[in-house]
């Protein structure tokens, strides 16, 4: 019978014989497929496991010689990186190089500056160890001017030093030393008296130089502890002055009054009053030579004595030595025995 002229309810049961048909076959084949299905997964883990290994087998190869390949790279990497600088080292060896540039380049932009700053004028000007010139002859003589600029001063130092000198017979020496910024100072030096010459009646100071003061007279009772010289010329005063001052200061702190006193034998024989009572007599040309013993041969006597060192060294009481001065013949008989009292 066909589907066709089946009944309603025919259709449904035939319909439900079929499902439950196909159900049951589903239930017979599903072990069937279920072990297939198994047997094809262990096929598969079993080759997944064989590939695996060769794969872990060839990655620990090829991991050791990556590592190997890596090794030799770092070492290699690690050599040049000690050969090569480091960016510390490579900054101080071009810092080494070119500091002296920098240094000078700092040094003109310094200096530059300051060279056209207000400060670079001269702004304090002092004076120091002027004894007898005044602040303002002193300023006078270095021809500075407030204006004038520092590095000026520097340039032209022994230039204006000179001129003070020169214009000062009491100046020994000056020295211009600038102080930062702008501070100048003139250190003074002068020469010191030694001595008073006494000419045509009126006395003047001798300075040590052996220059002579005429520009101020001495009155006699201004005279210090220096010795007078008696109508000595210019000349023969700078050149006692120069023999005195090689004398040490004990010998020359004796000497009071120097007078000429010639022989017909020496032209520049010289009478020196010492402040001891003696009487030195000794040419002008042999002071620094001979006046050096006087103490030594001092010592032996009892003053008032003459020490005549004009023919060796020998000494007389005063009185005696003027009176063989007033008799010719009895002089000469004196210079024939100095031996009698000669003292080396």
């Amino acid at each position: 019978m066909s589907e066709e002229n089946l009944t309603p309810w025919q259709k449904k049961h035939l319909e439900y014989q079929r499902r439950k048909a196909a159900e049951n076959q589903e239930k017979s084949e599903e072990p069937k497929k279920r072990k297939f299905l198994k047997n094809k997964e262990d096929d598969t883990a079993k080759n997944q496991e064989d590939i695996g290994q060769d794969s872990e087998s060839q990655y620990i190869e090829d991991g050791e010689e990556s590592v190997m390949t890596h090794s030799e790279e770092f070492s290699e990497i690690a050599e040049e990186e000690e050969t090569k600088p480091s960016f510390f080292e490579g900054s101080f060896e071009v810092f080494k190089k070119m500091w002296p540039l920098l240094l000078v380049a700092v040094l003109l932009f310094i200096v530059s500056v300051y060279a056209v700053s207000p400060i670079s004028k001269i702004g304090k000007f002092t004076v120091s160890g002027n004894q007898h010139e005044s602040f303002e002859a002193i300023v006078e003589a270095s021809n500075l001017k407030p204006r004038d600029r520092i590095y000026g001063v520097i340039r032209n130092r022994r230039g204006i030093e000179n001129s003070i000198v020169q214009k000062f017979p009491r100046v020994k020496a000056v020295e211009i030393q600038v102080t930062f910024p702008n501070h100048v100072e003139a250190k003074v030096t002068e020469f010191q008296t030694v001595a008073y010459v006494e000419q045509k009646g009126k006395n003047y100071q001798v300075l040590e130089s052996g220059y002579i003061l005429r520009d101020e007279e001495i009155s006699g009772d201004k005279l210090s502890n220096h010795p007078l010289l008696k109508s000595f010329s210019d000349q023969e005063v700078e050149k006692f002055v120069t023999a005195y001052m090689k004398l040490k200061p004990e010998i020359r702190s004796l000497i009071t009054t120097v007078s000429k006193a010639p022989t017909k034998a020496t032209s520049d024989f010289l009478a020196l009053e010492m402040s001891d009572g003696n009487q030195v007599r000794v040419s002008l040309s042999q002071i620094a030579e001979k006046m050096p013993y006087y103490p030594s041969v001092a010592s032996q006597l009892t003053p008032p004595q003459v020490i005549d060192m004009e023919a060796g060294i020998y000494a007389k009481s005063k009185e005696e030595y003027l009176n063989d001065l007033k008799n010719p013949e009895g002089e000469k008989k004196d210079s024939e025995d100095t031996a009698e009292t000669t003292t080396q």
